[in-house]
């Protein structure tokens, strides 16, 4: 006993010191979380603050991008115009209003003169729609800037021909725009027309201004656009803060710091904690926003958690001290028994641990080599198989995305098989961030991947995450060397039914995919029970095709494109039909897109354009003719060389060519686009066709190297009459004037479908109406038995 007293109340001592410990730590702690509760509310009303800041530049920002695409879209109309007058720059502006662009005041139409050109300027434009134009010229021997035309939006009335030299801001701003080339902002300052109010009514005002060019052409003018600031901002504190925070707009590009403009600033609380500030890109300006917090948002954010906190934490530090002292007693009982076994046991642990360690991480690396791609680091086909007999049988909440590289091997082929394995790493790297962790992405072969989806709710669901898959891909090119390629891909999709086994849903989801391959979309296929597996067909097709031309079953027939006011034939466009021994005749839509996964478009594509080339000229008439080109063909460099080489063979003149290609197989290829330039350049023209199925935007149209619209024959069968009826199509034909394009319509098969367009402003007509697809002879009969009007096209 002598001997275990001091160690008795060495631990005796020990557990009343456990308890003070306990009864500060807690104290302390209590404090301290009470210091965090303090901390959280004033975060959360820094986050408050955050949020109100971004709110008001991302819409102040907005808001300014509106002014400049409007500002944009009406100087693009204006310089469109041929022979610019005042109805022009009415109806142009007709639909542009201050409800989508608060706080705007007018918008004018400004141009510039020297001195001696201010007379003949006045009475160039008093013929052009402003009979009471009086310009009146500040100054002498410097240009001057005036008001032509002008629309107000604010009710105030803005008179014409005033010299913007009277507002040197103003008129700063038109040089700034015409340096830029586009959109330019002014400082702040007050409008002349707000000079007359009381001080206190005046509010800092801005102008933008955007240069209007003619055509292909040197500078027309410029469009000039004042804003109220206060209105702006009042409007969108209005949207986006209600009343939590007020904000001022500075310039500190001027050398004033100019204000911009301020709202409810007298209901500021600024606090060095919670005012915020940032900048706004206006032009080649940067502003300032200053947001500051008000009483509402202070109060919000304090919610009385301090003293809840403190109170709580004390009531637990009491708890948990009188249970500490109670613990400590029949600790200080069990402590001399538990000593002697735990230095025996922690020994055995620590060795068994360390045994563990070593087999737990072997293990682990093993299976991973097992059951991984070496290359990407996905599921290899035993690791997929092992999941799928987990997740597929009665489960109907599984989907299986099976996807394959399109022209993968043309990728091994051009750059090399280590360039073919960075396009598959790139890919599994896109496969792996875009599924979930409960998913499965794997490699499977070559350049087949899987995705295994779980907990998927329906098939739409599964296709969602395919087509994600497949927009990030093409988003994220793979470089190459020198070049930026694209990662295509088709994919099939398949979901689970009750009862079925991993090979059920890989079959079905192999179909699907080739169905995709087929379609040469790029796309993704959702397998349908009436989708059968036409591998065997096509191969055997593909086979037949490649002998075709030399067993002569190829031929070309020609279907009249006629002039609508007389149906008289101008022109014919070439159509390849195939009659196969055994299937009869094979349509178009089922041998071209083998044609063109199997390479040999590029010489069935060549044979048509010389066999047409030569059969017009034969004919010896005044007709052009119209060949297909398909989106492989572009991608052959030597394209245009050999179109000209065949021009050159045939004897028939650039001038009496048209290609046509589909405006889908043109977005986003650059490649494409410059080889039509090149044949517009040779005095080839260049025909979209289908125009209105694909995804063409009206900026794009206007960049593209063509000569003529061809309307997709379902806006012509939608032609009853009635002007919903005629909506697209007259919407096309307005399109194609503006832009100075020929527009041809096809599959007019009723005379009241070819009046309608007549009367609607379309030319040339194609369809069964006039003529079916014919041999060279019976097109020749067509052809001597109409004479030949002149028309847009020849």
């Amino acid at each position: 006993m002598l001997t275990s007293s001091p160690v008795l109340k060495r631990r005796r001592w020990s557990g009343v010191a456990l308890v003070v410990v306990v009864a500060l730590v807690g104290c302390g702690a209590s404090w301290g979380a009470a210091r965090g509760a303090e901390g959280t509310e004033q975060r959360y009303a820094a986050q408050l603050m955050d949020r109100y800041t971004s709110d008001l530049q991302r819409a102040i920002a907005n808001e300014l991008q509106r002014y400049g695409d409007t500002l944009a879209d009406v100087a693009i109309a204006l310089g469109a115009q041929d022979d610019l007058n005042a109805e022009h720059f009415t109806w142009i502006t007709s639909k542009v209003s201050n409800r989508r662009l608060p706080g705007a005041t007018s918008l004018s139409f400004v141009v510039s003169s020297q001195d001696t050109g201010v007379a003949m300027l006045e009475e160039y434009w008093r013929g052009k729609g402003a009979p009471d134009l009086r310009l009146k010229p500040m100054g002498t021997g410097i240009e001057h800037t005036f008001v032509i035309f002008t629309k107000s939006f604010d009710g105030q009335p803005v008179t014409t021909g005033g010299d913007l030299n009277n507002t040197p801001d103003a008129d700063a701003t038109l040089d700034e725009a015409r340096i830029v080339g586009g959109l330019a902002v002014s400082r702040a300052y007050v409008f002349p027309t707000d000079r007359h109010l009381p001080a206190a009514q005046q509010q800092q005002s801005f102008t933008l201004a955007m240069p209007v060019y003619f055509k292909n052409g040197p500078i027309r003018g410029w469009l000039s656009l004042g804003v109220h600031g206060g209105d702006l901002l009042n409007e969108t504190l209005r949207a986006q803060a209600h009343g939590a925070v007020t904000a001022e707009l500075a310039d500190p590009d001027s050398a004033s710091d100019r204000a911009v403009a301020q709202a409810t600033a007298a209901e500021a609380r600024p606090s060095t904690a919670l005012s915020r500030q940032a900048y706004i890109a206006a032009g080649l300006r940067m502003w300032r926003l200053q947001v500051h917090p008000t009483e509402r948002l202070l109060a919000e954010s304090n919610r009385g958690i301090v003293g809840s906190t403190w109170t709580l934490g004390l009531t637990i530090t009491l708890l948990l001290t009188a249970l500490v002292g109670i613990l400590t007693g029949a600790r200080n009982r069990a402590m001399s028994k538990v000593d002697a076994a735990t230095a025996a046991l922690r020994l055995d642990i620590e060795r068994r641990q360390e045994v563990e360690t070593k087999l737990r991480q072997r293990e682990n690396e093993l299976q991973r080599m097992a059951l991984h791609d070496p290359l990407t680091g996905l599921a290899n086909r035993t690791g997929l198989d092992d999941r799928l007999a987990r997740a597929v049988g009665d489960r109907t909440d599984v989907a299986l995305l099976l996807i394959d590289l399109d022209d993968f091997k043309l990728v091994n082929d051009a750059y090399g098989h280590a360039a073919g394995d960075a396009m598959l790493t790139s890919f599994a790297e896109i496969l792996a961030s875009s599924v979930r962790a409960e998913d499965v992405a794997a490699r499977i072969g070559g350049d087949e991947f899987v995705v295994l989806l779980t907990d998927v709710p329906d098939a739409d669901s599964a296709l969602t995450a395919a087509h994600r898959i497949l927009a990030t891909a093409a988003a994220t090119p793979v470089r190459l060397g020198d070049d930026m390629l694209p990662v295509r891909a088709s994919v099939g999709v398949a979901t689970t039914r009750a009862g079925d086994t991993p090979k059920d849903l890989l079959r079905r989801a192999d179909i699907a995919m080739y169905q995709a391959k087929h379609l040469g979309t790029h796309g993704v296929q959702l397998y349908d029970p009436t989708m059968t597996d036409a591998r065997a067909a096509d191969a055997q097709m593909a086979e037949d095709l490649a002998g075709a031309l030399e067993r002569g079953e190829l031929t070309v027939l020609y279907q009249p494109l006629v002039d609508l006011a007389d149906s008289r034939p101008i022109g014919v466009e070439a159509l390849v039909r195939w009659q196969h021994p055994e299937l009869g005749v094979v349509s178009p839509t089922r041998f071209i897109p083998i044609a063109e996964r199997n390479g040999t478009i590029n010489t069935l594509g060549l044979w048509v354009l010389r066999e047409a080339c030569a059969q017009v000229v034969a004919w010896d008439s005044n007709t052009y003719v119209s060949v297909n080109l398909s989106p492989r063909q572009l991608q052959e460099p030597t394209l245009v060389a050999d179109v000209l080489a065949v021009l050159q063979l045939t004897g028939l003149e650039p001038g009496r060519l048209v290609l046509e290609i589909t405006e889908s197989a043109l977005v986003d290829d650059v490649v494409g686009i410059t080889m039509l330039a090149e044949f517009r350049a040779h005095g080839i023209r260049v025909a979209i066709d289908d125009f209105g199925t694909g995804y063409s935007s009206l900026h794009y149209l206007t960049r593209l190297p063509v000569d003529i619209l061809k309307i997709d024959r379902s806006f012509v069968a939608e032609l009853n009459g009635t002007p919903e009826g005629a909506g697209i199509t007259e919407a096309i034909l307005r399109l194609s004037h503006a832009l100075h394009l020929t527009t041809v319509a096809e599959g007019i098969e009723t005379t009241e479908q070819a009046t309608e367009l007549q009367m609607l402003g379309c030319g040339i007509g194609q369809g069964y109406l006039f003529a079916e697809p014919l041999p060279a002879s019976r097109m020749l009969s067509l052809l001597t038995s109409s004479s030949q009007p002149p028309s847009s096209l020849s």
